[in-house]
């Protein structure tokens, strides 16, 4: 299953306080979000997913929570997003 496939899905985010899509999730921290199980887990096979698309090295790396808080989350992704535009 590649990457983009789920992109365009939103839910809600229980970090930010808003609306994200999957695309976000996966790239908000690297390699991904810590919470992506949590979030996700109604919503798609997210298990299978990190397993076909992520090593073993980074699925430990993701799946151990941030030490970030509300605001560094928030600032990171405005910078982040200046470098997309």
């Amino acid at each position: 299953m590649p990457f983009q496939d789920y992109d365009e899905l939103e839910i809600r985010c229980p970090r930010l306080g808003g609306e994200v899509n999957f695309y976000y999730c996966r790239t908000c921290e690297k390699p991904f979000c810590s919470r992506i199980l949590f979030c996700w887990a109604g919503r798609i096979d997210i298990g299978e997913y990190l397993a076909q698309n992520y090593t073993p090295e980074e699925l430990k790396q993701g799946l151990n929570p941030s030490r970030s808080s509300r605001l560094e989350i928030i600032l990171n992704s405005m910078e982040k997003a200046k470098t997309l535009k």
